[in-house]
């Protein structure tokens, strides 16, 4: 946003008729972005407003929730254009705080890879036919797997239930994904949507594997360092392709595999904001940065996918299960602590 200087002087100069239409026109040509950190980098900015004439702000946020916070407090009216996963777009699109793109001003859209290119193909982004969210980066929750301990390559969760791999296993202190992930490995076609009688299920399951267990963690780091001093063959590898880069970079003798089950997988995309002051540029922001030379320097500088470029360790036929809003989180949580308490 301007200064508050700005606006004085912008204000004045108005009133004394010296700027005539140019006001206006100066305040279209800001862009109000809110995003994560790498979505959004300077020397992208620089180049875009070298191209525009126009002026971005850029806000980066920590979590979801700040996202929300920042969203719904100002009912969209501080930003055009956030950042935002497919799971938590749907409450923006439910509080009509989001609005549909239009993809004509998009048209890198039709270039990106095959899997993402039919919007309608990808769950989370469409409501009634319209486009709420343009996909930009992705990653998936794989398996990662020590090289000199794992053969042959595994190819289905069911390796983390293999009792070779007795207290050499490394999971993820989560619940909302843990229930997930066991009910793809289940055959579970609806993993976000599951019945009391799936989740007692998928609890015993859960408590089954916690035999394997060396240990939990609950971020990328701990989970290197846990790696570095201990025998660890598997890694239920929540932060992805991030996570194996980080270890491949620490020197670790690791792969990294989406199983056949299919692997979850977060999907973050570009929102229009209900207060968008200038949504043409909005979607040229979106335009500029769906494309390889943007796209390519996400992947190497964060290690995550994106929808252009291909990425070395994910194949376009990888079945990924893009989170969504799964039925009771609270309830989800208490069992989890239950799966725990019975493996101590």
């Amino acid at each position: 946003m301007p200064s508050p200087t700005r606006r004085t002087l912008l204000a004045a100069a108005a009133a004394l008729g010296l700027l005539g239409g140019i006001g206006t026109a100066s305040a279209a040509e800001e862009l109000r972005i809110l995003a994560w950190q790498g979505y959004a980098d300077d020397d992208w900015v620089a180049e875009f407003e070298k191209e525009t004439g126009a002026k971005v702000s850029v806000v980066y946020a920590q979590t979801d929730d700040e996202i929300w916070s920042k969203i719904k407090g100002s009912e969209g009216e501080d930003f055009d254009l956030f950042a935002v996963n497919t799971s938590e777009l749907q409450r923006y699109i439910d509080a009509g705080l989001a609005v549909p793109h239009d993809l004509s001003k998009i048209p890198n859209q039709a270039k990106t890879l095959p899997q993402f290119r039919d919007l309608s193909q990808v769950r989370g982004v469409t409501r009634d036919g319209k486009v709420y969210g343009i996909p930009f980066a992705f990653d998936s929750i794989g398996l990662i797997y020590d090289t000199t301990k794992v053969s042959p390559p595994p190819d289905s969760m069911s390796v983390l239930w293999d009792p070779k791999y007795k207290g050499k296993i490394l999971l993820y202190d989560a619940s909302a994904h843990n229930f997930s992930f066991a009910a793809l490995a289940e055959g579970i076609e609806t993993p976000f949507n599951l019945t009391d009688a799936q989740l007692q299920e998928l609890k015993a399951k859960l408590i089954e594997l916690q035999k394997n267990a060396l240990s939990y963690y609950q971020s990328a780091d701990e989970a290197l360092q846990i790696y570095n001093s201990n025998d660890v063959a598997l890694i239920f590898a929540n932060f992805g392709q991030q996570q194996l880069k980080a270890m491949k970079d620490a020197g670790a003798p690791i792969a990294y595999v989406v199983p056949k089950e299919g692997a979850l997988a977060w999907l973050d995309t570009w929102a229009l904001s209900k207060g968008a002051k200038n949504p043409d540029l909005a979607e040229k922001w979106v335009n500029f940065v769906v494309q390889e030379k943007i796209s390519d320097a996400l992947t190497k500088r964060n290690g995550f996918g994106n929808t252009v470029t291909p990425l070395a360790s994910a194949g376009g036929n990888d079945k990924l299960v893009y989170l969504l809003p799964v039925e009771d989180f609270q309830k989800r949580s208490d069992l989890w602590n239950e799966v725990k308490a019975a493996a101590q």
